[in-house]
């Protein structure tokens, strides 16, 4: 099985303008992006051009030579654009997917990988989003890993769980 770590909308406008716990989750995806690296798995950057102010990836994070970096204009970073085929030409057939903002673009992606013929490991500290109608971000995410947790080709894992070999 080949492995690709999917990065999604680690962004300069949504980390310091909606994050709670900017801190966390961009030294958690930052060991992940390492750990890759040195594992010689692809690392796959989707960014939303739909993002205001800023939507520049969070300067933390470089694109390597070689690494691809997909623009999406919805929460599903397969819809419209070339994700799958990034992935297909990389022989990618296992995808473990970090970033933000968990309700939105992270399940959106989970959801549908499986239809691109993707098994999916959801990383389930390595999410995040912020509060939102009356619910904690923790809760939000708490509840995204429960519910994408039963689907079918995704299971969720904590980061310290993640190998890369």
């Amino acid at each position: 099985m080949t492995t690709a770590l999917v990065v999604i909308d680690m962004q300069v406008s949504l980390i310091e303008d909606e994050t709670p716990d900017p801190d966390r989750i961009m030294s958690i995806v930052f060991d992940l992006v390492a750990r890759a690296r040195e594992a010689g798995v692809p690392v796959v950057w989707v960014t939303d051009e739909n993002v205001t102010p800023d939507p520049t990836l969070h300067p933390a994070f470089r694109i390597k030579p070689g690494e691809a970096h997909v623009i999406k204009r919805q929460g599903n970073a397969f819809a419209d654009t070339a994700l799958a085929g990034e992935l297909g030409g990389r022989g990618v057939d296992r995808l473990v997917i970090c970033g933000m903002q968990s309700d939105h673009c992270i399940a959106q992606t989970v959801r549908a990988a499986p239809a691109y013929g993707f098994m999916v490991t959801l990383v389930e500290d390595a999410h995040t989003t912020h509060d939102f109608d009356g619910r904690g971000f923790r809760s939000v995410i708490e509840t995204v890993n429960r519910e994408l947790a039963v689907l079918e080709d995704v299971i969720v894992v904590a980061s310290e769980r993640i190998a890369f070999d």
